[in-house]
């Protein structure tokens, strides 16, 4: 996935313009897969502190492109890349007139238009239109929401007022600086401080002392100055196993709607995912309906799908318990 999500963003900007904020874990991988980005643009987090350090770090990074370029105040998106998209010319296109619309000032946000009530995803509310850009209807956002009860999401859809939110962001340099030292001014001066740092260990101090804070709740939730850009380009989050399931079984349709990775034998088996890491071993399963099975060398994951969301609830507890081996 992330070699999907840079190849969508190089129809928009050479690879030397895209930087990425990874955890040292991963930072091998993604030179590998990304050989062409430059080494220098890969970004290592000393620790998992949110998004908003984050994309912090990143800011610093692209601030030095940007002088080195002699662009004082670029557009600047934030992407994620654990998200499917289907129809990579369609999401240029709405990022494009996004970035026209930051351009003016706006902090924008892509919403996604829903097409069920999804229980899963955080809602954008959005207030009076501000214009069209290339045929694409763009607003202020009244305020975000929290991932509802399915009767409060069907109740969204029915007023045709609020979209997914997909966590994308598109924005001025000047302006998202001037909203981390408004919204998060001690985090903006402990990114100063990172930054200017001589040594590694004085910077993972540092790093070390931040708060964990998501862009969303100590930014975009506050700001005055958001708009939402509501758009379709076949999209899909893939924040859980059921959705791997949606989009493994889309892919490769079976009789009994089941996902599968792997060798498997079921009786009676439907609606599930069966995902098995090891190509020597066969997962059979009787009699099971809705299910989640996920087969790793060092896990094994037996869940009902409308309960995938606790897995976040087991990671908890192995950190609880110090079994972070198992993460």
């Amino acid at each position: 996935m992330i070699q999907e999500t840079v190849a969508r963003l190089q129809r928009l900007m050479p690879p030397e313009n895209i930087t990425i904020v990874v955890g040292e874990n991963h930072a091998a991988l993604v030179h590998l897969q990304l050989p062409e980005l430059p080494p220098e643009n890969v970004l290592i987090e000393p620790a998992g502190r949110g998004t908003a350090p984050a994309i912090g770090l990143g800011l610093a990074r692209i601030r030095e492109l940007a002088e080195a370029a002699g662009d004082a105040d670029p557009v600047i998106g934030s992407f994620h890349a654990d998200h499917v998209i289907t129809n990579p010319e369609g999401f240029c296109q709405v990022v494009k007139a996004a970035a026209q619309v930051a351009d003016a000032g706006y902090i924008v946000t892509l919403g996604i238009t829903p097409d069920e009530p999804h229980t899963g995803y955080g809602y954008i509310r959005r207030s009076e239109h501000i214009e069209d850009v290339d045929g694409l209807p763009v607003y202020k956002v009244a305020g975000f929401v929290e991932k509802p009860p399915r009767a409060t999401a069907e109740e969204y859809l029915a007023t045709g007022k609020y979209s997914w939110n997909s966590g994308m962001f598109i924005w001025k340099l000047s302006v998202i600086t001037e909203e981390y030292a408004t919204y998060l001014p001690e985090l903006s001066r402990q990114l100063q401080e990172y930054s200017l740092a001589e040594t590694p260990q004085a910077a993972a101090s540092i790093w070390n002392q931040l708060k964990s804070e998501t862009i969303d709740v100590g930014i975009a939730e506050k700001s005055q100055r958001m708009a939402v850009l509501p758009a379709e380009f076949g999209w899909s989050d893939v924040g859980d196993w059921s959705v791997v399931a949606d989009l493994i079984a889309a892919r490769q349709p079976s009789p009994e709607n089941n996902a599968v990775v792997g060798h498997h034998l079921g009786l009676n088996t439907f609606n599930s995912l069966i995902y098995g890491a090891n190509e020597n071993k066969l997962i059979a399963t009787i009699n099971v309906n809705d299910f989640i099975i996920v087969d790793l060398p060092d896990v094994l994951l037996v869940a009902p799908r409308s309960q995938n969301q606790e897995v976040k609830k087991i990671v908890e507890k192995l950190k609880q318990q110090g079994l972070d081996k198992f993460l």
